[in-house]
């Protein structure tokens, strides 16, 4: 089994949680945040319900609240972090400095240079080294990757949009100044996305008026691909109020039809021909969140490099949504 702890159990570190009990081959074996465990099972929320996690099951769980203590102590074969943005960088190189193969929640670090330097002691440490872009994992995106591979694309729209966070770790002013806004922590998802379907963007197109009034709060920008005859939209950000639900999909128009998918039908995507709608139902499938999860276990075990989604790739997302503020 993969001894694995999870640090920083908010949001994110719950969803994980619910999914390394699920995954064969992994053992949650500690869990590190500065919170009592009490505390943040009352407090934590996200944006869009992920189903309950075990509360006496979790509760059995050996809980810290010093990283360099849970390491030595446990020496964890694998590490999911998901702290705050400006601590990816420290923690990451602590834990791959411990040994550990780390599983990194998006994005890998806003800072170019750091990015590369984690990158660089995973191969030198011989550690697997994955960022968590879920979003390839989730199967009604996995299909319009495989239908954009089909070469019938005309134009692709996507969005993501969701409340200003209110919850967790949210509050704290310095994690809201220091995660890039909308476009480095949520809009990324698509950003991440296209370029693992379609490659780097020619030229990008950019609402300069959205971006400033809303302080990188919203994204709302052309990405074109002229050697496919593609172009994508890019569009969504965290709009007031807090308790706006949750919203992401897709819209993409080919040349025989029409694929689209909203989170408001979670699991339905309707398929569009000149006489036909059909509606692909993927609701009893596995979720992004497990899929990814298995597959950095099968990477870890198995000593395979992570191609589906790679670290390089998660730098380079940080690129592109530089290029987009550029």
């Amino acid at each position: 089994m993969m001894k694995t702890i999870i640090i920083g159990f908010g949001f994110m570190g719950q969803i994980h949680a619910i999914n390394i009990f699920k995954t064969r081959g992994m053992e949650l074996c500690a869990i590190v945040d500065r919170t009592p465990l009490e505390e943040v099972l009352k407090s934590s929320g996200g944006n869009f319900n992920t189903g309950l996690i075990d509360g006496k099951q979790i509760s059995r769980i050996l809980y810290f609240n010093d990283t360099e203590k849970c390491l030595t102590e446990i020496k964890p074969d694998a590490a999911i972090i998901c702290l705050p943005t400006f601590l990816h960088y420290s923690i990451t190189r602590l834990c791959l400095e411990h040994g550990c193969h780390v599983l990194l929640e998006k994005p890998i670090c806003l800072d170019i240079g750091q990015a590369e330097e984690m990158i660089r002691l995973a191969k030198v440490k011989q550690r697997t080294f994955m960022v968590a872009h879920c979003v390839r994992f989730f199967p009604e995106y996995e299909l319009l990757k495989n239908v954009i591979a089909d070469k019938r694309l005309g134009r692709l729209k996507m969005s993501r949009i969701s409340g200003e966070p209110s919850w967790g770790c949210w509050q704290e002013k310095q994690v809201k100044a220091t995660c890039g806004g909308a476009l480095f922590d949520l809009l990324i998802h698509d950003i991440d996305f296209l370029n693992y379907a379609l490659g780097q963007p020619e030229r990008i197109l950019n609402s300069r008026l959205l971006t400033e009034t809303f302080n990188t709060g919203y994204v709302n920008s052309v990405w074109e691909y002229p050697a496919s005859g593609v172009i994508a939209i890019v569009d969504g950000g965290n709009c007031f109020p807090p308790q706006r639900p949750f919203e992401c999909g897709y819209s993409g128009i080919f040349e025989n039809g029409a694929i689209i998918y909203n989170s408001f039908e979670p699991g339905k995507v309707k398929i569009i021909t000149a006489d036909n709608l059909t509606i692909e139902d993927m609701s009893g499938e596995k979720s992004g969140y497990l899929k990814e999860l298995e597959y950095f276990a099968e990477c870890v075990i198995s000593r395979q490099y992570p191609e589906k989604c790679s670290p390089e790739d998660a730098v380079t997302a940080i690129r592109l949504c530089n290029r987009h503020l550029e």
